[in-house]
């Protein structure tokens, strides 16, 4: 009987031995569990923090877009804006929505953009020129491109006219191929 009283011992060491196994793996489970779920916190947070820096990135690079804009307008205006013919005011409007539509194409936008009359003025840096010389360096823009799917001029009546240039539907003509003539 001793045998199998020493058999027994063992048996019962063995289980113990096994319960402090599957009690000390279970403790281990629960510390990784922890971990797991502070990682996915840590996670999270470090996603919102990519998501804030990409959109702050977004922004500046919205604002180094647009003091570029205005650096070729400028190189476009050249020293005396007050020479400059509606062609060129028309010319410079189309580039100035071309660079602001591939901007937004790069960034994986619809290639679209569009100017007011108070914002087309402000991008030609030329505050001098009548309201309605705006309106018509608009709408001569539409006839230089002389394709209304890519720009077209939107008139509202009581609302607010615009120039609105769409990528989408075609490209501009290159600088030669714009249309001439002397009614422009």
């Amino acid at each position: 009987m001793r045998e199998s009283e020493e058999g027994e011992e063992e048996e019962i060491d063995r289980v113990e031995d096994a319960h402090a196994r599957i009690d000390a793996l279970s403790q281990q489970i629960s510390e990784l569990r922890d971990l797991h779920a502070d990682e996915r916190q840590a996670r999270v947070r470090l996603e919102d923090d990519l998501a804030a820096e990409r959109e702050r990135r977004y922004k500046l690079q919205d604002d180094l877009d647009e003091i570029d804009a205005r650096t070729d307008l400028l190189s476009i205006l050249k020293a005396d804006a007050d020479q400059m013919d509606g062609r060129a005011r028309s010319a410079a409007l189309i580039l100035h929505l071309k660079r602001a539509a591939e901007r937004r194409r790069e960034r994986g936008d619809v290639a679209k953009a569009s100017v007011n009359r108070d914002q087309a003025e402000e991008a030609l840096h030329h505050p001098d020129v009548e309201r309605t010389t705006i309106y018509r360096d608009m709408r001569r823009a539409v006839r230089l491109v002389d394709d209304k799917r890519v720009l077209a001029y939107e008139s509202a009546s009581g609302g607010e006219s615009r120039l609105k240039l769409d990528l989408e539907n075609g490209d501009l003509p290159g600088e030669a191929t714009l249309r001439r003539g002397d009614d422009l």
